[in-house]
């Protein structure tokens, strides 16, 4: 493990990286720009813990979702079902997630994702964030840090 915070153009990598190895259908993804940053319907996220502490959010819009859950479990849109979407929703975020916190300072854990409606979550910071268009669907990947880790980093300085 690293001691250092993923930048954004690492976690452009990231993102790239789990796109091409997860959904690469002769699609590419896009990373890093987007036209009109779309608010998400749904999202994803793990958490760490340890010696970093925050979360990993992937959001998009249903739509978005239903596209990556058709494209993961190789089934058409019509089929997949709101399970199917947070499974697949759940295993982007665990994937990003993982490689995000190969990065971080050690000790740290990573939780199972959780999948949610998204709404505006003020006590957050963002550390760094990408957008990926997929499919002319728009995703948001975004590094935040808890309000407590903050406070302690505060209190460390």
């Amino acid at each position: 493990m690293s001691s250092e915070i993923p930048t954004v153009e690492q976690l452009d990598d990231i993102a790239e990286q789990v796109w091409a190895a997860f959904l690469d259908d002769g699609n590419p993804a896009v990373i890093g720009f987007a036209a009109g940053d779309e608010r998400g319907d749904l999202a994803a996220s793990v958490s760490v813990a340890g010696a970093w502490e925050g979360t990993l959010v992937v959001s998009c819009t249903d739509d978005a979702s239903r596209e990556v859950a058709s494209a993961l479990f190789a089934m058409p849109v019509s089929e997949v079902t709101p399970a199917d979407i947070g499974d697949a929703l759940g295993e982007l975020a665990n994937v990003l997630g993982g490689n995000v916190k190969s990065m971080l300072p050690s000790p740290s854990t990573l939780s199972l994702p959780e999948v949610f409606t998204t709404d505006d979550d003020s006590q957050v910071v963002e550390v760094c964030r990408t957008v990926v268009t997929w499919r002319e669907r728009t995703f948001t990947v975004a590094l935040l840090k808890s309000p407590r880790a903050v406070a302690q980093e505060e209190v460390a300085s």
